[in-house]
């Protein structure tokens, strides 16, 4: 009789787990399915919504949500309904494009000095890359260095002709969000709930830095709370080899500027706010932009609500679909 009871607890159990999981599984891939993008196993794996599970479990779950035609599958890639396969090999072809261009001039960020780490963000992180897409970088830099690093990079890539403006966004470098060593911590920017922040941080595609983006992540445990399989490992991917000269350069440079950006750090910090502000996007209500000594994140939109509304209402078509 014991052992009868056991088995069906132990059933249940694993019913309830299965149930679970597939919800995680829906959820995971009802973001994706905001921007039509199907998903591989191993990124849903790494992705998978406040449930922790082993990858093998995940692989096993999904083959048997396909069979029962709860989900899509399409070679190697699943999703909530059909995608378009015409917009996807676009989709893939703007982003080789992005990349091509990024590593054209990666041996520009391996010499920018008090720089500690770079990724690529928002749209062509996430993979939803179209053809008027930009490219934004997300910046992490030295101490009482952060408007110093902004300056270089605008100039440069303003020279270069690559730098992002208001008439000129496709293809272009976007710089929006920089932070400090001092504010690697960002749960408080993060709404109650906040799906689309979270998604965001753990699609980021850092090309340099790779102690401080362990550093990074380390000082943001609340992303494990929505993604508890998250592994910077399968970030790592990503980084690219900086050349040794250009390490000699970068520190060369950073030594002989120590003294001169320490004195001209808070000008150049003053002109910078004062320039944000100045702007009237950034006083908009849909504004979040946040520049301080430590932070600046030019956000004169921030639809993140707007984003969870419609992330729930995309898994809202689903949520019966494993008793369906």
């Amino acid at each position: 009789m014991n052992g009868t009871k056991l088995m069906q607890k132990n059933s249940r159990v694993k019913t309830e787990t299965s149930r679970d999981l597939r919800q995680a599984i829906f959820h995971t891939l009802a973001f994706f399915g905001m921007y039509g993008l199907p998903l591989r196993k191993r990124r849903i794996y790494e992705l998978l919504y406040k449930f922790k599970a082993d990858e093998s479990d995940v692989y096993k779950e999904l083959e048997a949500l396909a069979s029962e035609g709860k989900l899509v599958k399409d070679g190697e890639r699943f999703g909530l309904k059909q995608w378009d396969r015409n917009l996807l090999h676009t989709n893939r072809e703007e982003i080789a494009k992005r990349w091509k261009k990024i590593d054209k001039y990666f041996w520009i960020f391996s010499l920018l000095p008090f720089t500690e780490y770079v990724a690529v963000i928002n749209s062509l992180a996430i993979g939803n890359a179209g053809e008027e897409s930009d490219i934004d970088f997300f910046v992490i830099t030295k101490p009482d260095r952060l408007y110093f690093v902004r300056s270089i990079i605008i100039i440069i890539f303003r020279l270069l002709g690559i730098y992002k403006t208001r008439v000129n966004v496709k293809e272009r470098f976007s710089f929006g969000y920089y932070i400090t060593t001092n504010h690697l911590n960002l749960e408080k920017m993060t709404l109650d709930d906040d799906p689309y922040l979270a998604f965001w941080f753990a699609s980021h595609a850092p090309i340099l830095g790779l102690h401080a983006y362990k550093e990074f992540v380390k000082a943001n445990t609340w992303i494990y709370s929505y993604f508890p399989n998250y592994d910077l490992r399968f970030r790592e991917r990503y980084f690219r080899k900086q050349p040794k000269p250009a390490q000699y350069m970068k520190k060369i440079s950073e030594f002989l500027l120590w003294v001169p950006v320490q004195i001209f750090e808070p000008l150049i910090r003053y002109v910078h706010v004062r320039h944000t502000f100045n702007l009237p996007e950034n006083h908009w209500e849909t504004s979040s932009t946040i520049a301080e000594k430590d932070i600046l994140k030019l956000h004169a939109i921030d639809n993140r609500k707007e984003l969870r509304e419609r992330f729930y209402k995309e898994l809202s078509e689903y949520k019966n679909k494993e008793t369906a």
